[in-house]
């Protein structure tokens, strides 16, 4: 960051340089390129545990709630629509009539994430700073901003799990993009990011909406899981929409079981096995 922003840096800086570097490297990719690691699979899967809570369903420590809902007895997504207030199916009807495109994108293992690019970065900076910067002068919170969006960016992209991006039609850029990934039998929408546009337009219900309508079309689904969340006006936000936060949440939402993907095309040459997911399935047996 302070290559950068730094405005006072000597020529010889080796900053500048650093910066020089990644100029030429990147000179030639326009903002969609795909830029990230092309990382097996067995390793995207491990790496998504950690934030779908596995410390809490493996017995280590205990995490903060999620939201679930359960999916058993809703035969469509109007049948979870209707039982929401007026004001969320209003939001829900707002958000059906946004002019946007939906794609849906596997992570492929031993491929680049198909959301590292650099117009996917610019959501979750965009994000990351509406949440977090307290005002167009708040300095340090732009920073510290800036700063959690590279981490979360790096997260996401090296995870597994499915990619539903978002662009606006006229222009074809993208503005938002929701993460998600199944494993036994829930479903875990587990990161999204928006630009502000996407941000006044609803994209967040749209996906929410989304993935619930997905999740009663699997029989191999009961739970939906939007995961912890970062404040009390994000709790109260996902109960309005049918989703309880549950302290002991493993208990309700079964994530002992495989990951599971809509193409199989996502192994690259076998299925993942060994190590913590053979640790997992012994667990699974002797509970």
């Amino acid at each position: 960051m302070a290559a950068v922003f730094g405005s006072n840096l000597p020529p010889d800086s080796p900053m500048l340089t650093m910066i020089q570097r990644a100029e030429s490297v990147y000179k030639d990719n326009d903002d969609d390129t795909l830029t990230g690691a092309p990382i097996p699979l067995h390793s995207r899967e491990q790496s998504s545990l950690g934030a779908m809570g596995a410390a809490q369903w493996t017995g280590q420590w205990k995490t903060r709630p999620h939201s679930l809902l359960q999916v058993q007895n809703l035969t469509s997504v109007d049948d979870w629509i209707k039982s929401l207030p007026r004001g969320c199916r209003r939001t829900l009807k707002k958000a059906s009539a946004q002019n946007y495109t939906v794609t849906s994108k596997p992570i492929y293992g031993s491929r680049p994430a198909p959301h590292s690019s650099l117009s996917h970065f610019r959501c979750v900076v965009e994000h990351e700073v509406r949440t977090i910067q307290a005002s167009e002068m708040d300095v340090e919170g732009f920073f510290d901003a800036l700063s959690e969006a590279v981490g979360r960016y790096v997260g996401t992209t090296r995870m597994a799990g499915t990619i539903r991006e978002y662009r606006d039609v006229e222009s074809g850029v993208v503005i938002a993009f929701a993460h998600e990934v199944k494993k036994g039998r829930t479903v875990r929408g587990q990161w999204f990011y928006a630009s502000d546009d996407a941000a006044r337009r609803y994209v967040w219900f749209h996906s929410v909406m989304e993935l619930v309508r997905r999740a009663i079309e699997d029989d191999g689904v009961d739970t939906v899981d939007l995961g912890p969340s970062g404040t009390w006006e994000s709790i109260e936000l996902k109960g309005r929409y049918g989703f309880e936060s549950v302290d002991d949440w493993p208990a309700v939402a079964d994530y002992m079981g495989d990951f599971y993907y809509e193409d199989e095309g996502v192994y690259d040459g076998k299925r993942p096995g060994g190590g913590l997911f053979e640790l997992l399935k012994s667990i699974n047996k002797n509970v």
